[in-house]
């Protein structure tokens, strides 16, 4: 739940925060969000190979849970509280300090938890049910952040004070629920683990990628993000400047289509015992992509169930495309401890977040580029009347740039089978 909070919240708010509310440009605001989750490609990795080296009374994961939930917890805070304090030239620099610091905290987190799913089973469908509890409770936290990130902002005022309470809230909702969980690794059986020598990053990066199966399916996964990402910092535009409602109206939007990738969480599990890993991750992601492309039909007049509608078949995609990826990377790093004898749990799988940040990094970065190059009009307080040019690109970020890279992933995820 603590990544999901983290994420989501962010993900959602943090754009629109910037131009909306502190009045930073929109190209601006899209390096404010790139560069911290761009660090992470690189710190992501080295996090993993650290996190599967060190030894200590508290195993090999559980101290960087716990620098990693203080740390996200305290920057989420300060990266809506402290760029209100300070004028209007150093605002972006230090929203994007605050996020940097965040988005390194979370990778403390984020990787030796993740790497932990692997640990746990010696049995592919077994890891694959662990794996749908995990995703499970990170889209309920994911839910939670969409949902209850507008409704405080609303609640606390809007705007700058809105914002504050907000980051204060759920920065404590975000160091508790980390905080458990890295109180509850302390329980987990220990697993013999052999020592990898000692390989140079740039050397581990080429061990990993060099697998063709695990390059293939980081790739697609990436592709699908990239959509994910631009879908995210779009959301608060879209429903503003397209639906014609309140920005805290994202919240309904993301919380039917999160609700419906809860339920659809267990139907892929159940399928893919069936049909396959590989073959349903395809599915999902076609499922998502048709979904999406069919909501840029969606405007101010249009039906509420079509949008509800369409945003449940959305989700119900979108929960195949984050169970079955990370399902099949636990299959792959079993299959390199098998070949090698070393559990690498966590250099697999800090590459593989690596890439996931890289694709949620871009994501924001290409909305923010599609409104600036529409001419999408900057409103520090409050949301101004956009030009035509600028609310058709509002809906292609939510709807058709998305559905384009989920349909990519499915193509290239198509593959990892092969």
């Amino acid at each position: 739940m603590g990544t999901g909070l983290f994420a989501s919240s962010s993900s959602i708010l943090l754009l629109y925060y910037l131009t909306d509310t502190l009045g930073v440009a929109a190209a601006l605001a899209g390096l404010v969000l790139f560069i911290p989750k761009f660090w992470d490609v690189v710190f992501d990795p080295l996090v993993g190979v650290a996190s599967d080296r060190l030894r200590s009374r508290w195993g090999r994961r559980q101290p960087f849970l716990v620098a990693g939930a203080l740390l996200a917890g305290l920057a989420f805070w300060a990266t809506f509280h402290l760029p209100a304090l300070v004028g209007p030239a150093m605002r972006a620099p230090v929203a994007g300090l605050a996020f940097f610091v965040g988005m390194s905290g979370y990778a403390l987190f984020a990787v030796p938890y993740a790497a932990m799913a692997a640990e746990l089973s010696d049995d592919t469908h077994e890891r694959t049910r662990i794996m749908a509890w995990r995703m499970g409770g990170a889209l309920v936290g994911t839910l939670l952040g969409a949902v209850a990130a507008p409704m405080l902002v609303a609640s606390g005022g809007g705007a700058r004070p809105g914002h504050a309470f907000m980051g204060a809230v759920l920065a404590a909702a975000i160091v508790l629920a980390m905080g458990i969980t890295a109180w509850g690794a302390g329980a987990l059986p220990a697993r013999a683990v052999v020592d990898a020598p000692h390989v140079a990053w740039r050397e581990q990066l080429r061990l990993a990628l060099s697998n063709r199966a695990y390059f293939v399916l980081l790739l697609g996964y990436v592709c699908v993000l990239v959509g994910n990402g631009a879908m995210a910092a779009a959301a608060p535009y879209f429903a503003v400047h397209v639906l014609g409602r309140s920005a805290d109206a994202v919240g309904a939007i993301f919380g039917c289509l999160l609700v419906a990738a809860m339920a659809a969480m267990p139907l892929w599990a159940a399928l893919s015992r069936r049909l396959g890993k590989h073959a349903c991750a395809v599915a999902s992601a076609l499922v998502f992509a048709a979904a999406l492309a069919a909501l840029h039909v969606v405007e101010a007049g249009s039906p509420p169930l079509l949008l509800w509608g369409l945003c449940a078949v959305a989700g119900a995609g979108f929960a195949g495309t984050q169970l079955l990826p990370f399902s099949i990377l636990t299959d792959l790093i079993h299959a390199d401890t098998l070949r090698s004898g070393m559990r690498r749990e966590g250099s697999f799988t800090g590459l593989f977040i690596a890439g996931e940040k890289a694709g949620l990094a871009l994501g924001p970065l290409l909305t923010a580029g599609v409104l600036s190059l529409t001419g999408f009009v900057v409103a520090p307080e409050g949301a101004a009347v956009q030009p035509p040019a600028a609310v058709a690109g509002i809906a292609v970020a939510f709807t058709l740039v998305p559905a384009a890279l989920a349909g990519l992933g499915a193509v290239v995820l198509l593959r990892v089978g092969r």
